[in-house]
């Protein structure tokens, strides 16, 4: 399970940074437009795979 490390809003929407469970960072932004998707970066294939 990953740790939730920083909330925060930006004009674009919310973006969330965690750390998932082998270390790695995660960063997830959230658009406040329903119509586009989330961006994310730095998603670990191993711990995503479950």
């Amino acid at each position: 399970m990953a740790k939730i490390l920083s909330r925060h809003s930006t004009s674009e929407g919310t973006v969330v940074w965690s750390r998932c469970d082998c270390g790695r960072l995660h960063m997830v932004l959230v658009p406040y437009d329903t119509a586009r998707r989330p961006l994310t970066a730095g998603t670990c294939p191993a711990c995503a795979a479950g």
